[in-house]
């Protein structure tokens, strides 16, 4: 008698390869870093001073509209980053680097508002995205949780003092270039682990361990074995 093979779990079948973080992952250091970057500690900022805005209109357009543009598309990437990983960080990836690009070349507050929106949006859905990555990896879950967790408040800690350097000594913009430089990076990062690991993936083969995948058929009458007894 047949005997059904046994199925593979949902979790075996939804794991993806490890490698698929690097990219988001890399990108979400990013946004994290882009997220208090903007923060100055003493007095006016360069960006202040060189689109003539406000405190209060720095913080609005440039940390809260960041802030609730990320917290807004991280449950999308938390939610659709495991299971289809190429398909959101590439568009969200994007995202983040058009928003710093517009930060970049930016001549007033409002396009500052859509840049850092637009790069909020990206971040958030990267960030949500790596997350999910690294709750679904078969082995070393702890370590990589960690180790994202470390640089991501690495990332968060560092960003005032060195955007802050570099404005002083250089422009704000040089700030969001190198950013949008390091985007770019991580855009070709997940391009890449997305392309590789659709050429690499096989269709599963099923496995009979039991037996024939079919019950055998009566002999024919005109078979060998003879006519089937009466």
């Amino acid at each position: 008698m047949y005997v059904t093979p046994p199925m593979q779990s949902t979790s075996q079948a939804a794991a993806k390869p490890a490698w698929l973080i690097i990219g988001p992952g890399f990108a979400a250091l990013i946004g994290l870093f882009l997220l208090t970057a903007i923060y100055q500690f003493g007095g006016r900022s360069a960006i202040q001073l060189d689109l003539g805005l406000s405190r209060q209109s720095l913080l609005l357009s440039g940390v809260v509209a960041y802030l609730v543009a990320l917290l807004l598309a991280l449950p999308l990437g938390l939610l659709l980053g495991g299971r289809y990983p190429t398909a959101v960080s590439v568009p969200a990836i994007c995202l983040m680097l058009l928003g710093v690009l517009a930060v970049a070349f930016t001549p007033n507050g409002f396009l500052l508002s859509v840049g850092r929106v637009l790069g909020g949006l990206g971040a958030g859905a990267v960030i949500g995205g790596t997350v999910a990555l690294i709750r679904g990896l078969r082995a070393g879950r702890g370590v990589a949780a960690g180790v994202a967790a470390g640089l991501g408040v690495l990332s968060l800690v560092i960003a005032p003092f060195l955007g802050e350097l570099v404005s002083d000594v250089l422009n704000f913009r040089v700030v969001y270039l190198a950013a949008a430089v390091a985007v770019f990076f991580a855009l070709v990062a997940a391009s890449v682990t997305g392309i590789v690991t659709l050429v690499s993936a096989k269709p599963p083969v099923p496995q009979m361990p039991y037996g024939m995948p079919y019950p055998p058929q009566n002999p024919s009458p005109y078979s060998p074995e003879g006519p089937p007894s009466v």
